[in-house]
């Protein structure tokens, strides 16, 4: 998987670039349909931003998020992309024609019965 980061207006510490990392690897490990991904960190006045392109087998997923620091910026945008990612495997695992987990079904109890035996003549 390649992993491209980006900053607009200041410089990305060792740190936010590990957890950027260590996020986009539990993903794969997960979904295991990551390609490819390009993380865009930017620092304004106020607020910081952080947006994610995730190139998966056929579609593009694309999140925004902003907040105080960067690190819970991150937080939220790696929760939109999870539940992006999460929905596409759910898709591809529940298709028309593939059979879903049967659910276990109990036998019923056997219970025996003393009508037979005194009904039968001696």
């Amino acid at each position: 998987m390649n992993i491209k980061i980006t900053h607009r207006n200041a410089k990305v510490s060792e740190g936010i670039k590990e957890k950027v990392e260590a996020w986009l690897n539990n993903s794969q490990e997960r979904y295991e349909v990551i390609t490819s991904a390009h993380v865009i960190l930017e620092k304004n006045d106020r607020e910081e931003l952080a947006e994610a392109t995730i190139h998966i087998a056929g579609k593009d997923i694309f999140a925004k998020a902003t907040a105080d620091n960067l690190y819970a910026a991150l937080d939220t945008l790696a929760d939109k992309i999870d539940r992006q990612l999460d929905k596409i495997h759910q898709k591809n695992v529940n298709k028309k024609g593939t059979q879903k987990p049967m659910a276990e079904v109990e036998p019923e109890p056997e219970f025996e019965s003393d009508y037979d035996e005194e009904m039968t003549p001696a």
